[in-house]
C-alpha cells in the first residue's frame, strides 16, 4: 500500500511533535514536507502532499488553510481555526466549498474513556443529567512552556486565545459532541490570560468549566451527575456509580497524537472518529467570544 503523503504547514504549534510522531508511527503515512515560511515554498510543499496538517500560529491559519483548500487537499487544522470569531466566520464559506474534508484537531473525541461516556449518555445510563463539572488544565505557564518558539501563544494577536480558551475550546467541543443537539448557553464567566471558569446551560443542565495554564498537576477531569447515577472520567480512568454499585475501567489517557491516526482512518472511510463539523467549529468560536465578553475581556 502506498503511504499517504502528509505535509505539515508551520512549525510553531506545541503539538507539532505529537503530529510528527503520529505520522512516523503510522505505516499508512509518510511525512512528505514541512512548510516553514522563512525557508520553504508553499506551492512546492502542497504539490508534494496528499493531505495537510496545519501547525502554524493561529494568526497564520487562514492564509495556509485557503492555500491548502485551493490545492484540493484534505486538511486537519490545529485549534482554534482562527484568531477571532470574525476570522472564523470568514472561513466558513471557504471550508463548505472545499473539494476535500476540512476539520480541527479535537483529540478529546478520540479518547476511549470519553467515547465510552458518550455511549453511556446516549443509552441514558444515568437517567436525566443533572449537572456536569469539567476541567482541563496544565502547569505550562508555571513551567515556562511558552518561551522561545511557543512564545506566540502569549500574544493575543498571534494566538487569539488565552489559557482558558486554549484548553476550554476542547471542553466546549466535547459538550457539543457528547450530547448532539443540546444547546449551549453562557451564563457567567471569569478569566484572565492564564485561566478561567465558565458556567454554562447545556440544554437545561448546569455545567461548570475550568481550564488554564497554571494548575498543577493539571489534566482532564469530567464528572457527570444524573438522576440514576454518575460517571467520572479522570485522564484514562472511567468510574461509573449507580444504585447497583461502582465500576472502574482503565483506558489510555487523552493523547494529542491520536487525532492524526483517527483523521487518516476517517479519510479512508473508517468511522472511528466523528470530526467537528463547520457548525461545531463556529459554535465553539462564538461561545469563546461570548465567554470573553461576559468575563469583561
Amino acid at each position: 500500500m502506498t503511504a499517504v503523503r502528509v505535509a505539515i504547514l508551520g512549525t510553531a504549534h506545541p503539538h507539532l511533535a505529537d503530529h510528527r510522531n503520529a505520522i512516523r508511527r503510522d505505516p499508512r503515512a509518510a511525512l512528505a514536507a514541512v512548510f516553514e515560511p522563512a525557508a520553504s515554498d508553499l506551492d512546492d510543499v502542497l504539490t508534494r502532499a496528499d493531505v495537510v496538517i496545519i501547525d502554524s500560529t493561529t494568526a497564520d491559519h487562514p492564509r495556509l488553510l485557503r492555500a491548502a483548500i485551493g490545492a484540493g487537499k484534505p486538511v486537519l487544522v490545529e485549534k482554534p481555526l482562527a484568531a477571532t470569531v470574525e476570522a472564523t466566520d470568514a472561513l466558513m464559506s471557504v471550508i463548505d466549498g472545499a473539494a476535500a474534508p476540512v476539520t480541527t484537531a479535537m483529540f478529546l473525541r478520540c479518547a476511549p474513556a470519553l467515547r465510552e461516556l458518550r455511549t453511556l449518555l446516549a443509552e441514558d445510563r444515568f437517567g436525566a443529567v443533572t449537572s456536569v463539572h469539567a476541567r482541563f488544565s496544565h502547569p505550562g505557564l508555571l513551567d515556562g512552556w511558552f518561551r522561545g518558539q511557543a512564545s506566540w501563544m502569549l500574544d493575543p494577536r498571534q494566538s487569539g486565545v488565552g489559557g482558558f480558551a486554549d484548553l476550554g475550546i476542547h471542553l466546549l467541543d466535547l459538550l457539543l459532541w457528547l450530547r448532539p443537539g443540546a444547546e449551549l448557553r453562557v451564563v457567567a464567566a471569569s478569566q484572565d490570560r492564564a485561566a478561567g471558569v465558565a458556567l454554562l446551560d447545556w440544554g437545561g443542565v448546569p455545567v461548570t468549566l475550568h481550564s488554564g495554564w497554571r494548575s498543577r498537576p493539571g489534566g482532564l477531569h469530567v464528572h457527570v451527575d444524573g438522576a440514576h447515577g454518575s460517571c467520572t472520567v479522570s485522564g484514562g480512568r472511567l468510574e461509573i456509580s449507580t444504585g447497583t454499585g461502582r465500576q472502574v475501567e482503565s483506558y489510555p489517557p487523552p493523547d494529542a497524537a491520536a487525532v492524526v491516526s483517527a483523521w487518516l482512518d476517517r479519510l479512508q472511510g473508517i468511522a472511528a472518529w466523528e470530526p467537528p463539523t463547520t457548525a461545531d467549529i463556529v459554535r465553539c468560536a462564538r461561545l469563546l467570544h461570548t465567554i470573553d465578553a461576559v468575563a469583561g475581556g
